[in-house]
């Protein structure tokens, strides 16, 4: 009985101490490579430039709400070792379901931000954001100084119903679908009507971003091109019979 219990606490306490959270933001260039953080060891030694300061500012909120562990895509992830990228890709999805907290960096927000600039970010119409969004439990969107959207102190946007309501209302879903969000809970077309209003750097992008939110089993292949939207396409129709996707 007392192992039992004493695992328990273990397993407690290495959960607390061992949360997470994950950096969600419109890319914006050259931003700070695992490689480029290998090297000097630490963020904050990398040198003075707004997308290292954007890094950096991040890890300092992560630290002052209390948290350990931060992870933003842009350096914590070797992307010359393609086994890696891959798995990190099929993985993501998992990861900001599984966080502490989401921290949405919008930089192309003014403060003081006002309702209606979330909708009308950037951020909102990139691929890769569009799980960022619905995976996490806990969400906490920031301006271009750092500052909490419309001044929203809380502990979860998603709790918030005014952010809630601008974006059911700009994504035409409900907020239910946000806040809590599961792969099973939206249709087919629901979903692919979501994706069609964002974009891609890379082409393959528009369908591994996807992967989560369909419970796909497509192994990324950067280099296939459009092909991996049409693979993706054919294992929706395989597994839900919804042969209708084909005029997407």
């Amino acid at each position: 009985m007392t192992r039992e219990l004493d695992n328990e606490r273990i397993l407690h306490v290495s959960a607390r101490f061992f949360r997470y959270v994950m950096f969600s933001h419109a890319w914006q260039g050259n931003e700070p490579s695992f490689q480029e953080v290998n090297v000097v060891r630490s963020v904050w030694d990398l040198p003075a430039t707004p997308l290292n300061e954007k890094l950096c500012s991040f890890c300092k909120e992560v630290r002052r709400l209390g948290f350990k562990w931060a992870w933003s895509d842009t350096c914590c992830i070797d992307k010359s070792t393609s086994s890696i990228l891959n798995r990190s890709l099929t993985s993501m999805y998992k990861w900001y379901a599984d966080s502490a907290a989401t921290f949405v960096f919008l930089a192309d927000i003014p403060h003081p931000s006002k309702p209606g600039d979330l909708t009308g970010s950037l951020w909102m119409t990139r691929a890769w954001t569009l799980q960022e969004l619905l995976a996490p439990t806990v969400i906490l969107f920031y301006d271009s100084e750092w500052k909490p959207y419309l001044n929203d102190t809380g502990d979860n946007h998603k709790e918030s119903p005014e952010i809630m309501q601008e974006l059911a209302d700009a994504i035409k879903i409900p907020r239910r679908n946000i806040t809590a969000f599961s792969p099973d809970d939206l249709g087919v077309r629901d979903k692919l009507r979501l994706a069609s209003t964002r974009n891609a750097t890379v082409e393959e992008d528009v369908s591994y971003s996807l992967i989560g939110i369909f419970k796909s089993d497509i192994r990324p292949h950067y280099g296939e091109g459009a092909d991996a939207l049409g693979h993706l396409l054919v294992e929706i129709v395989t597994r839900f019979g919804e042969v209708s996707v084909f005029a997407w």
